[in-house]
């Protein structure tokens, strides 16, 4: 499987309040030829809702055979796509580089950037990402970001799934309030 991907050049910045912040691109195009069953292209654009890429256009191309929905449901798109992003986003140091890059600010504060960034990109496992940045197992991740998120750093997530959105610092608040 061969994957291209480009990126704009328009960047949003993703970090928890006060910072540290990241700049990523504010839209990617995902290309995946020789892969099987089709050619893939995929176009995701920042959300700033969601505080996330998501896709905008999916492009499947059967060059030999029509392409059938019983096909498509096996292509694992979610992960391809979350992949390319992180491939592109992080460099050969992986989630550790994004802690190496920040060592002046506070552990929470940049766990929290992993976090958020995980999310931004589409990554499964945000809390697991904290863990392995930091050279520590993934199950010690949950409580890293639960620390971060007594803080503020990170929005209050819905049971079992990650949220990195403005609107759940807003749900957040109302709760509170």
């Amino acid at each position: 499987m061969k994957v291209d991907i480009t990126a704009s050049r328009a960047k949003v910045e993703v970090g928890p309040p006060g910072g540290p912040d990241v700049a990523l691109p504010a839209r990617f195009t995902i290309t995946v030829t020789e892969g099987s069953p089709y050619d893939l292209r995929f176009v995701t654009e920042w959300d700033e809702a969601e505080r996330r890429h998501t896709i905008r256009e999916a492009t499947f191309l059967a060059p030999d055979n029509a392409v059938r929905m019983s096909s498509i449901i096996r292509v694992p798109i979610a992960e391809t796509v979350s992949a390319a992003i992180e491939s592109r986003v992080l460099d050969d140091r992986g989630w550790a580089g994004v802690v190496a890059d920040h060592p002046d600010h506070p552990p929470e504060h940049v766990d929290a950037l992993v976090y958020l960034l995980s999310v931004a990109v589409g990554s499964a496992k945000p809390s697991a990402n904290v863990a392995i940045a930091r050279g520590l197992s993934p199950a010690s991740g949950p409580k890293r970001v639960g620390a971060a998120r007594k803080l503020g750093l990170i929005p209050e997530a819905e049971s079992g799934k990650a949220s990195a959105g403005l609107g759940a610092f807003d749900r957040a608040a109302r709760r509170q309030a």
